[in-house]
């Protein structure tokens, strides 16, 4: 592992790492001017993951904390659509088949999934009709845009690296990692294989089974920790199949949840289940008061407060951050 990163591993039980690397593929609510909203956050975290056009231009002063740097990528969120005169048929079988509008029938799967509500049977419809409507998965289809010598050179500790498994692009982003760890051997450089989903595939951030499995191809194919999700029951068997040091994502808090606590709430569970750290981004950086999140979150990871007793640490931050503005 490169020097600055393996001694922040060493020095502290957890970690706290600011996921900030959204902007690669273009969830940029919250990040517009990462700069402005970077900045007030990096004295309470201990490493940053970002992309390196942020490094480059956002945050070209440095960055006191090790950064893991974006180093796969070439996609984005924009669909790709089906041509419309394969949509057609498509939707006219589908009608024709179950006796459903197909329009309203997606729009009513769409919104549970977006609402976090999906279940794993939703889910899977969800995914077929978008299939009729938009290429799928085309979010997974991934390159290197940084070798592991950029990576040092752009100023990163670290290389992350997407994998999205169960997709047609699994080979070519496992490569992406194999090639990745290959490279990072001759500079000393460590590899963060990050377990990708996607939308459509969301409902595999609750499945032990596919994350355990997962984290294990992961490690196999060169990563020297694995950022992944805390499915919840299991989640121990999770981090013991990887073997190396796991951070949990953040994601986004389900509509409708008091994002608050069950942001501490997850990074509590998390830690406690055998996590090395977090790595929260939206939770934090599109949070009201992103300043009090941030240092509630650092007492849960470094101080192992309860979620309950970060609550209400969060809640005087936030007042006294209001009084003060």
């Amino acid at each position: 592992m490169a020097a600055n990163l393996k001694t922040a591993l060493e020095r502290t039980k957890h970690l706290l790492v600011l996921a900030a690397d959204h902007r690669y593929f273009g969830v940029v609510a919250g990040l517009e001017t990462p700069t402005k909203t970077l900045e007030p956050l990096l004295p309470y975290v201990d490493v940053l993951m970002t992309d390196p056009g942020t490094l480059r231009h956002c945050l070209s002063q440095g960055v006191e904390v090790p950064v893991i740097l974006r180093a796969s990528g070439c996609t984005s969120t924009m669909n790709v659509a089906v041509p419309g005169y394969l949509q057609e048929p498509a939707k006219l079988a589908y009608e024709q088949r179950t006796g459903k509008d197909f329009d309203e029938t997606y729009r009513e799967f769409e919104t549970r999934v977006e609402n976090g509500t999906a279940s794993l049977s939703e889910f899977e419809q969800y995914r077929s009709l978008d299939s009729i409507l938009n290429e799928p998965d085309t979010i997974a289809d991934e390159r290197l845009i940084l070798t592991a010598e950029n990576v040092l050179t752009e100023g990163g500790s670290a290389a992350a690296v997407s994998v999205y498994l169960r997709t047609r692009y699994q080979s070519q982003t496992l490569d992406n990692l194999a090639t990745m760890s290959r490279q990072a051997r001759a500079n000393n450089l460590s590899v963060l294989g990050v377990v990708a989903v996607g939308n459509t595939l969301g409902y595999l951030e609750k499945d032990s089974d596919f994350l355990t499995r997962a984290g294990a191809i992961l490690v196999a194919h060169g990563a020297d920790m694995v950022k992944t999700y805390n499915c919840g029951k299991g989640f121990e068997r999770v981090v013991e199949a990887c073997g190396v040091p796991v951070i949990v994502a953040g994601g986004k808090a389900a509509k409708g949840e008091d994002g608050t606590r069950s942001s501490l709430e997850l990074a509590y569970d998390s830690l406690q289940k055998g996590a090395k750290g977090i790595d929260f981004g939206r939770r934090i950086w599109r949070h009201e008061n992103p300043v009090s999140m941030i240092q509630a979150l650092r007492a849960v990871v470094h101080e192992g407060m309860l979620p309950t007793q970060a609550y209400e640490m969060f809640q005087e931050l936030k007042g006294a951050s209001n009084v003060s503005a």
